[in-house]
């Protein structure tokens, strides 16, 4: 009953916002119906031109298949290069960024916001509410799944045939990388841990696997509802022979040096091959984090973190 109040509550405050704020959203041209990765059906125009997207990894992909002028707005995570692939220059080509705030979306006038399953349901419902279409993208947990997310981003944008270009190109490069890690067989196959951060059936876990590496948090099962981030006591357990060190700095005084320092210096870690071997390796969350075509790059980045003779160059 209260949730039901409340989104009334919004409903009609983002009603109020666009009446004060004169903000009428775009015109639309002809509409087709689809389903989005949510199973919801919804009605957008056939030519979307301010579109606005909620993820990082939206923004990653409908870069690749539109022009800026297309684009009303990016997640606030653009151009953050500590998570997004982005860069500054094409944050700015088109010069906005919002947050999830219903109000502030709805006072760009979208004719479709792209977001995801990740996105707040009570922000999807305001929007759709306030006749926003609005396509909710998935959460892949392998690469094959994040192809269907492409193709369905580019289904949502009407541009199937470059999404199909896109997912193309994906594939031609995981087979260009299959023929280079053929070299390591199965028994030569290393053990990495993410850090201290890993789950098993995670797409980072896939994105590993194809990197002929074996996800160190995959022997370990991690409870249920529990989170991400292992014990340092169970380092000893999964003995990685490569730990990829956090850059991110999600809150003030993280340190990636002082991570790598505590692991070298805390003696329960002494005989953990990775520590014991100093292959510790400084490793972006924009790899482990990728929600885009970008996931193809971040089986490259962990092959050539947990292998880098593989990819010496021999003149």
């Amino acid at each position: 009953m209260w949730k039901r109040i409340l989104f009334t509550i919004l409903a009609a405050l983002a009603s109020i916002l666009l009446s004060a704020c004169s903000v009428t959203p775009a015109p639309q041209s002809e509409t087709r119906n689809m389903t989005d990765d949510a199973g919801r059906t919804i009605s957008a125009p056939i030519h979307p031109t301010r579109i606005v997207s909620l993820t990082y990894g939206t923004d990653e992909i409908l870069t690749a298949l539109l022009s800026p002028g297309r684009i009303a707005a990016y997640s606030k995570y653009a151009g953050d290069d500590g998570i997004s692939f982005l860069t500054k220059d094409e944050v700015s080509r088109v010069g906005r960024t919002v947050d999830m705030e219903p109000e502030h979306i709805l006072a760009l006038a979208p004719d479709l916001v792209i977001a995801s399953t990740s996105t707040p349901m009570q922000t999807v419902e305001v929007l759709t509410h306030s006749g926003i279409p609005v396509y909710v993208s998935g959460i892949p947990t392998t690469v094959e799944e994040m192809k269907e997310k492409v193709r369905g981003v580019a289904k949502a944008v009407h541009e199937e045939e470059k999404g199909e270009a896109l997912v193309s190109d994906m594939e031609s490069k995981l087979a260009a990388l299959a023929s280079k890690l053929s070299a390591v067989s199965p028994d030569k196959e290393r053990v990495a841990l993410g850090g201290i951060l890993g789950k098993k059936g995670t797409l980072f876990s896939d994105v590993l696997r194809l990197a002929h590496v074996k996800d160190g948090a995959a022997v370990y099962e991690v409870p249920k509802g529990a989170d991400a981030y292992l014990s340092l006591e169970i380092l000893p357990k999964i003995d990685p022979d490569v730990i990829l060190l956090p850059t991110w700095r999600v809150k003030a005084g993280d340190d990636t040096k002082a991570f790598e320092e505590g692991l070298l210096s805390n003696p329960a870690l002494r005989e953990v091959r990775a520590v014991k071997e100093r292959r510790l390796v400084p490793f972006s969350e924009k790899y482990k984090y990728v929600m885009s075509q970008h996931v193809v790059d971040a089986v490259e980045a962990a092959a050539r973190a947990v292998y880098p003779e593989v990819f010496v160059t021999r003149d």
